[in-house]
């Protein structure tokens, strides 16, 4: 049957193979001679440019839809990070104000130690006064008993004479 199509349409077909090849035409144009190449060969080729077509067009959906949800994802992202700044400067005011409470308390204990620094220095001293006050007390008893010690020979002294005359 190849011998029955003019050389200008076999040349038409031969230049345009590449698009006539996947055709409905094309595996009728091979069984006939017309056409170059194998029709199993062909069929084959075709269907599977016919596959990777539709599996990159639904591939292509499916990157678009996950570029959509990346974006969406991005998003959530940003927010957290935003989220977690806001709570770092939250976290960094709040150490600030403990430290700066923290000064604040141990100042009053320094404080508070130096008032009991004084009030036990008075009470040293204090105690002090007293100490010497006993001992001032202690040595006016001294005095007053050896005062009386003194005085006891020559009271004794009276007190026997008049009683040897008063017998």
């Amino acid at each position: 049957m190849g011998m029955a199509v003019s050389k200008s349409n076999k040349d038409y077909i031969n230049e345009n193979w590449d698009q006539l090849k996947c055709s409905p035409i094309g595996p009728f144009l091979q069984m006939s001679g017309i056409a170059p190449g194998d029709v199993k060969g062909t069929s084959n080729l075709c269907k599977s440019s016919e596959f990777s077509s539709q599996f990159n067009s639904s591939m292509s959906d499916q990157l678009n839809v996950t570029n959509k949800l990346s974006g969406g994802l991005n998003v959530v992202t940003d927010t957290l990070n935003s989220f977690r700044k806001v709570i770092a400067s939250m976290q960094q005011k709040a150490f600030e104000d403990l430290s700066k409470i923290a000064t604040l308390i141990f100042t009053i204990y320094v404080k508070i130690g130096n008032i009991f620094y004084v009030m036990i220095k008075h009470l040293i001293n204090i105690m002090n006064i007293f100490k010497a006050a006993v001992n001032f007390g202690a040595s006016v008893s001294k005095l007053l008993i050896a005062f009386m010690n003194l005085l006891r020979v020559p009271v004794n002294g009276v007190i026997n004479f008049v009683k040897l005359f008063t017998r």
